[in-house]
């Protein structure tokens, strides 16, 4: 048994412990001198007692009980994505419109956006806004460790 139980955590092969058991329990009938005499093993030798499984038992009800609540938290995430998806594009077409609207104006000027080389200028922005953002990231997550 401990041979075929090393081979699988070796993983040379890939039976259950039921599997197992019945591969080497002697065949035909038996009687309670087996047992004694270490012919066969117990189920508690091979499992554990019951205070072992009660554990078990314990510890998956436990995650069944968490699961609706995290599957209701990702729902809620979803939908919090969602909304934030929407206002992304909202911001993104705002900002398409008025990219058009400085446009057409500074055409009328005699200028070029082109020639304001604003995309430079945009990506300092963003570095700094990254920055920003990062410090607070750090600053939830301290906090975070703080709760735990």
């Amino acid at each position: 048994m401990k041979r075929l139980l090393e081979q699988r955590k070796a993983g040379e092969i890939s039976l259950t412990d039921e599997e197992i058991y019945a591969k080497i329990k002697p065949k035909g009938k038996r009687n309670s001198r087996d047992r004694r005499m270490g012919v066969s093993p117990s189920i508690t030798s091979l499992f554990g007692g019951f205070s072992e499984c009660e554990k078990l038992r314990k510890e998956a009800d436990k995650a069944m009980n968490e699961a609706p609540e995290a599957k209701k938290e990702a729902n809620s995430a979803n939908e919090q994505n969602k909304i934030l998806t929407k206002k992304l594009k909202d911001v993104e077409r705002e900002n398409k419109v008025t990219r058009h609207f400085l446009e057409k104006f500074l055409n009328t000027l005699g200028y070029n956006l082109s020639e304001f080389n604003m995309d430079e200028d945009f990506e300092e922005s963003n570095e700094e806004y990254d920055n920003e953002e990062d410090k607070d990231e750090e600053v939830i997550s301290e906090n975070d460790r703080r709760h735990e």
